[in-house]
């Protein structure tokens, strides 16, 4: 798990490599399980992650029955395990449904996340009745415990990122308008004050951003683009 969250770009594609992760290490020879991920928001549910177009056809038709395995255990926060469709009668009409599709047995596990407004959960399909045995439930619940830690690090990265990138951003504009104001008292002979004032006034009234207005007399004053550099 550590290395696909430190092999992969952003969360969309861990999950995806998750999906196929799961997928390849719960299959076998005669059984081939199929994988989706669910993530619930207030008022909506999809797919985020699939190993094929089979699984997520599974996945959707919960949402739109707004019944099934997956919801149940991304809802509820607990696992549901369905070891033969033909047999069960939890989600009749789901289940008339998957079974048409050739599934026969479901497996879904919750993923403990820290916030409460997000609930997700693992799909597992397969074609054959009673696919998933202990060892199969406990590899799957491993694989989710691990891939909640590790989506827990890729959020708390992204909004690290995201802050340094603020921060970065919040230093040039800094920069390029203390820029414009030393450029305005040397043309002016006005005080620091009196400098930034007139570039606010102008920023207001033109209907641009406070850097832009003072990029652009800094341009003017100094015949280039500006430029900023942090070392």
């Amino acid at each position: 798990m550590q290395d696909l969250l430190l092999e992969t770009q952003d969360v969309a594609d861990f999950l995806d490599e998750l999906a196929r992760y799961a997928s390849a290490n719960l299959s076998s020879e005669n059984n081939e399980v199929f994988c989706g991920i669910t993530l619930l928001r207030p008022g909506s549910a999809g797919t985020v992650a699939s190993s094929g177009e089979k699984a997520r056809r599974l996945d959707e038709l919960q949402y739109q029955l707004d019944e099934g395995p997956c919801l149940m255990a991304s809802r509820r926060q607990l696992l549901v395990h369905i070891p033969d469709l033909a047999g069960d009668d939890t989600f009749p009409a789901y289940n008339a449904i998957a079974t048409a599709n050739g599934i026969r047995s479901i497996l879904a596990v919750p993923f403990h996340l820290p916030d409460d407004s997000v609930r997700a959960g693992m799909n597992l399909y397969s074609e054959r009745a009673h696919a998933f045995d202990g060892g199969s439930v406990n590899r799957a619940q491993e694989f989710v415990a691990q891939a909640s830690k590790g989506l827990r690090l890729a959020v708390l990265l992204a909004q690290h990122s995201q802050t340094a990138e603020n921060l970065r951003l919040a230093m040039s504009s800094r920069t390029v308008i203390d820029m414009a104001v030393g450029v305005i008292i040397a043309q002016n002979r006005c005080t620091q004050q009196e400098a930034f004032s007139l570039i606010k006034a102008a920023s207001n009234n033109r209907n641009l951003k406070l850097r832009d207005v003072a990029a652009s007399i800094v341009e003017s004053a100094g015949g280039g683009k500006v430029a900023t550099h942090f070392g």
